[in-house]
């Protein structure tokens, strides 16, 4: 095949008799006739007639004369029509032949054209990660890297991470499916083969966001728990276990000394039986306040005491990692439980006399409950960050306008909160210092907003209401509105996690282990390479 760069028309253009004759001409795109393809939409996307406007068209357009001299395109009506509207003078084309007329000619056009749209393949996780990877060592800067290939910067520092972990490459060539994003996050958990092993299973499974935001959280929760008992083992603080059934250790705020007094950090510290364990506390906190490092008596806010006007010292309910101090026997160094003769106490009693699987159901139960709190707060923080994509569209989702009238209708107290407010102005992305009272942020947004936009800022703060009213408890029992609010982020494509498939009434079935196809080879960079 030879190059002509000096044909602009077809004017000059003559049919090949043989194969060997074919030779690529340059001509003007508006010369070519596009109208006989298989595809419906011909239309190029923004980023074909970016690399068309940068690089030219790549791969030559191939055509047939027609009986009256022009050009019929056969193959590259998508590279023709991009070349227009990028305004490039001469794309090159290769004439195969005169165009026939007839059944078999027709049929052997849709079977070409069919083959060539059909058989094609892009570029896998694996390879685009190479090609940016090599990119990136000829010094290229990820900016460049993402003006010259067309990808988002996201895409390229993406790349660039699976490209410096031995773990997240193996994993991108043996599971194909995971895209850039997904293997970004592989790498960043590659010094724990179990965990690359569930966001692969989870990738798969189409709960990867939430696998992912678990395992983050799993980690900073473990980071966090041996920094607070690194501080009270260097305070000289004895530090154990969490008690469960049939311990003596009992917390401090059970427990009174002899006259009565009830026993707190301080005036126990004296006691041989002194001691703390790590665990997950609960309480009001003043937002911006240091936060309790334990729930000892007196340390934590009262809604009660808030700012009725309303304001920014407005406590709210936290959850955090600190102490709970405890004697490791109370009987022995005199001390009383002031609930001794409570309803609560003969409960506890008789958990004490369990037999065996009783006491691993109550187990189960408690594990079941700790563990479904975590994975609420987990998806809680996956549901806003769709929420705010969901948020920057132009236009609402399908299925709003009937989903603002039903909310109205059913929930219109609850999604109309001052509270909801301030959480829609936080997903609009409001930089405002926000009190607690109405966003003037977000109602300047709908003031400028058209009517397309208005209808998404409307749904945004509606969809805010609902979301300031949820609480980690909404899977233990199906509330309507949270299930109501769950299904239209379902609809609108958002993949609900586990335990809020729970809030709507679903028993999802129990994570299932591993496939040994799935599993194995994840912990090892070399499986890359494995036949």
């Amino acid at each position: 095949m030879t190059t002509d760069n000096t044909s602009t028309s077809t004017d000059s253009a003559t049919a090949p008799d043989t194969a060997a004759e074919l030779r690529v001409q340059q001509l003007d795109p508006h010369s070519l006739l596009v109208d006989a393809n298989v595809r419906h939409d011909t239309r190029a996307d923004a980023d074909l007639v970016a690399s068309v406007r940068d690089l030219g068209v790549l791969v030559p357009i191939v055509a047939v004369r027609t009986a009256d001299g022009r050009l019929r395109v056969r193959l590259g009506h998508r590279r023709t029509l991009a070349a227009i509207e990028a305004g490039r003078p001469t794309v090159p084309v290769v004439v195969t032949a005169d165009e026939t007329v007839g059944d078999a000619a027709e049929v052997e056009r849709l079977v070409t054209q069919w083959a060539e749209n059909e058989h094609r393949a892009g570029l896998t996780t694996a390879e685009r990660v190479g090609v940016i990877a090599q990119l990136a060592a000829f010094g290229i800067s990820p900016t460049q890297i993402a003006k010259r290939t067309r990808v988002k910067r996201g895409e390229v520092t993406a790349a660039l991470a699976v490209a410096g972990s031995d773990l997240a490459q193996a994993a991108t060539v043996r599971h194909d499916f995971l895209d850039l994003a997904q293997a970004a996050t592989v790498a960043e958990f590659e010094d724990d083969p179990e965990a690359v092993k569930a966001l692969v299973l989870a990738a798969r499974g189409g709960q990867f966001d939430h696998t992912a935001q678990r395992l983050r959280d799993a980690r900073a929760e473990t980071a966090e728990r041996a920094r607070v008992a690194d501080e009270l083992r260097t305070a000289g603080m004895t530090v154990i276990d969490r008690p469960g059934y049939g311990d003596t250790a009992t917390d401090l705020q059970r427990l009174t000394d002899t006259d009565g007094v009830q026993l707190t950090a301080d005036n126990h510290a004296g006691c041989p039986g002194h001691a703390a364990y790590v665990t997950t506390l609960s309480g009001y906190v003043t937002p911006g306040a240091e936060l309790p490092t334990s729930d000892d008596a007196g340390t934590l806010d009262d809604p009660e005491d808030s700012d009725e006007a309303g304001n920014q010292s407005q406590p709210v309910w936290r959850s955090w990692i600190g102490a709970r101090y405890v004697c490791t026997d109370p009987a022995g160094h005199g001390h009383h439980d002031r609930w001794a003769t409570s309803e609560s106490d003969a409960d506890r009693k008789k958990a004490a006399e369990m037999d065996e699987g009783e006491r691993e159901a109550a187990r189960a139960q408690r594990r079941d409950v700790i563990e479904s709190n975590k994975a609420w707060a987990s998806a809680e923080t996956v549901r806003r960050t769709w929420l705010r994509a969901l948020l920057t569209r132009k236009t609402a989702p399908k299925g709003s306008a009937a989903f603002l009238a039903a909310a109205l209708a059913h929930d219109g107290t609850m999604v109309t909160g001052a509270g909801g407010n301030q959480l829609a102005a936080e997903l609009l992305g409001c930089t405002e210092t926000a009190g607690y009272g109405r966003s003037t942020a977000l109602a300047g947004l709908v003031e400028q907003a058209g009517e397309a936009r208005a209808l998404t800022l409307a749904l945004g703060q509606v969809l805010a209401g609902y979301e300031e009213c949820t609480d980690r408890s909404d899977w233990r029992t199906v509330r309507p509105h949270t299930a109501r609010y769950l299904r239209f982020l379902q609809s609108c494509g958002y993949t609900l996690a586990p335990v809020e498939q729970r809030a709507c009434g679903e028993q999802p079935p129990p994570d299932a282990p591993p496939a040994e196809d799935e599993a194995s080879g994840l912990d090892e960079p070399e499986a890359a390479n494995a036949p």
